[in-house]
């Protein structure tokens, strides 16, 4: 019975086809995996760039705006004729109207201000130098109107026309809250308002507590134009606040106790070293030297590691 022999010459270049075969087909089978992986954290990870940012913490106030204001009354009875328009600023002594009747008289500016024809009646109550003896609580409740007078409209004597506001003088703000935060900021302190998206920088000038509420004197120099013709505001006092290069409290990773994020440098992840100062609403603001808004860091980097090569889309 003839054998079967296996030739070394033809044997050796078998194996060495079939181990490249080998491993051509792992190494396809290991750039897949790796591939597959790339992708799904491409899909998984949020890479963003760092930002210098801010978030504030607030609670709801009504406030009363306080001003330099001097009313104008019109001396005789007649028809009105206004020679400025609402908003417009005066001189001392610019002529502001005239009342024609049985007597012609002309108004003057006692100031230099404002004109303002929206009158509420606290014009005369709401003095800045008298507020110590006031019970703003009374105040509040007053909800009095007077009618806007315009050109061609009869007055009687001693009616209100207008009023001139010095809208170069700080305006105090009375603001009253509930459930307020503690503690109260003292005397003297900067706090932050914000109206209707603008923000308003004051100081405190007194602080009332009074039945569980709290409210405080605020005087600020720099406001809009548009509150020398308002008196009641609804607005947000800023009790916290967080700035500078903030990330998710759930992008930090701690290494040997030391906290740090995940940033990614030329499609590989390294963990750099940060110091956390502050936190609020989920958010937290680190310092480092090596922060800017050219990093790019892993706000969810549960899936990653120190190392960690990122495909193209990374």
């Amino acid at each position: 019975m003839a054998r079967y022999r296996i030739r070394p010459s033809r044997f050796i270049p078998a194996v060495a086809v079939l181990a490249c075969l080998l491993a051509l087909a792992g190494w396809g089978v290991w750039s897949a995996l790796a591939w597959a992986k790339s992708a799904v954290l491409h899909h998984l990870l949020d890479v963003r760039f760092l930002a210098h940012d801010e978030i504030t913490q607030t609670v709801p106030v009504q406030g009363l705006l306080i001003k330099q204001e001097e009313l104008i009354k019109a001396p005789v009875p007649g028809k009105l004729h206004l020679l400025v328009r609402d908003g417009e600023r005066l001189r001392v002594g610019a002529p502001l109207a005239e009342i024609q009747g049985i007597t012609c008289k002309t108004l003057y500016s006692p100031r230099a201000g404002v004109f303002c024809t929206h009158l509420d009646g606290l014009e005369n109550l709401l003095v800045p130098g008298a507020l110590d003896v006031l019970d703003m609580g009374a105040v509040e409740k007053i909800k009095t109107r007077l009618p806007q007078p315009k050109t061609g409209a009869e007055v009687q004597s001693g009616q209100f026309i207008g009023k001139v506001v010095d809208n170069l003088q700080p305006l105090l703000l009375y603001v009253e809250m509930e459930n307020a935060p503690e503690p109260a900021p003292p005397v003297g302190a900067a706090v932050r308002l914000l109206l209707e998206g603008r923000e308003l920088v004051g100081r405190v000038k007194e602080v009332r507590e009074f039945g569980g509420r709290r409210a405080l004197l605020v005087e600020t120099g720099d406001y809009p134009a548009d509150l020398v013709h308002r008196r009641r505001v609804s607005m947000q006092l800023v009790t916290r606040r967080l700035a500078g290069w903030l990330v998710p409290e759930g992008a930090i990773v701690f290494q040997e106790g030391q906290p740090g994020i995940y940033v990614v440098v030329k499609q590989v992840v390294r963990w750099i070293p940060v110091a956390v100062t502050d936190r609020l609403e989920g958010k937290v603001s680190i310092e480092g030297g090596h922060l800017s808004s050219t990093v790019r860091y892993i706000s969810n980097p549960r899936w990653v590691r120190d190392g960690t090569r990122l495909g193209d889309g990374g």
